[in-house]
């Protein structure tokens, strides 16, 4: 199989998705195409990638191969680089996302969500969750402004992001509170005195645009300079916020109403060293067994994750 190794292109983002050390296996039976320059970001040379085995492309070629690899989902103008029928093996959350779902489907793209890829007991096998968490919450820390020891730290939520959080609020000597949906229907309870508050929780794809746990009314009840922590940046409209849109590496935050909002559409990209190092430990293996069986035939860990638009 051809693959293509894109290079991630958001502002301020330095991740790859498979480093050199973990494609010597799959360059031993299969063609592998890397965008030039795609590791610079974290301080891997074109060079690293040729001595693996693999060859160093534009990125029209990258995209002109059958299967795309990379983290974040594809832009619309690198879908018009792909070829009808080829696949793009992703990050890409598609139950929230119809506006993709039709790119998809215009260019004859097939999709594997990396995120939909698990294990035999419904873990995810590519994921940096509780590390989302716990980077997210240093970085709310930070635009709090203020010793994390006087923060009162409030997280909806306890799954794997929400943990990657507390650990870090624990570590830092925050007070900490965790709410669960016995509490979303009394927000106006929990936010006085809330320095930061965080959402963790996958907000149902029926909810989303339609019912909000914070609604714009509840920012007065808010300090001036507190903070909303959003750490599943869902698309524009779709968060339990009201007020909450997903920002990004290099524009984290913006205010409404004196109050502090972010949701960076990737939170491990404030730590690409060591987040593209997980990544790609736990991608190369899946890719191979996609590579070895082609799309026609994949095991069924993995045709749960595929999806045809057209």
């Amino acid at each position: 199989m051809n693959i293509g190794i894109a290079k991630e292109n958001r502002p301020s983002e330095k991740r790859v998705i498979l480093r050199p050390q973990e494609l010597k296996d799959i360059v031993m039976a299969h063609n592998v195409f890397v965008e030039e320059g795609a590791g610079e970001g974290i301080g891997i040379k074109n060079s690293s990638y040729r001595k693996a085995g693999a060859k160093i492309v534009s990125r029209k070629e990258v995209y002109g191969k059958e299967l795309v690899v990379r983290i974040k989902k594809p832009k619309e103008e690198e879908l018009a680089l792909m070829k009808p029928g080829a696949a793009i093996f992703s990050m890409l959350h598609l139950p929230g996302n119809p506006v993709l779902r039709q790119l998809l489907k215009k260019y004859k793209i097939i999709a594997i969500s990396m995120e939909e890829i698990k294990d035999c007991f419904g873990k995810r096998k590519i994921e940096a969750l509780h590390q989302a968490g716990y980077i997210g919450m240093e970085q709310g820390f930070k635009l709090w402004g203020r010793p994390p020891s006087e923060c009162l730290v409030k997280i909806m939520g306890y799954g794997n992001v929400a943990c990657g959080a507390i650990q870090c609020a624990a570590r830092k000597l925050a007070r900490v509170g965790v709410l669960n949906k016995r509490d979303f229907k009394n927000m106006r309870e929990h936010i006085p005195g809330t320095d930061i508050l965080i959402n963790a929780i996958n907000w149902p794809v029926e909810k989303r645009g339609k019912e909000f746990i914070i609604t714009r009314d509840m920012l007065k009840l808010f300090k001036k300079g507190a903070v909303i922590l959003d750490l599943i940046s869902n698309p524009v409209g779709q968060s339990p916020i009201e007020t909450m849109h997903p920002t990004s590496l290099d524009n984290i935050f913006y205010k409404v109403e004196g109050v502090i909002h972010t949701s960076c559409w990737g939170w491990p990209g404030f730590d690409p060293v060591n987040i593209s190092q997980r990544y790609s430990i736990q991608v190369a293996p899946v890719l191979r067994e996609i590579a070895d069986s082609r799309i026609n035939n994949l095991p069924q860990y993995i045709k749960v994750a595929l999806h045809k638009e057209f």
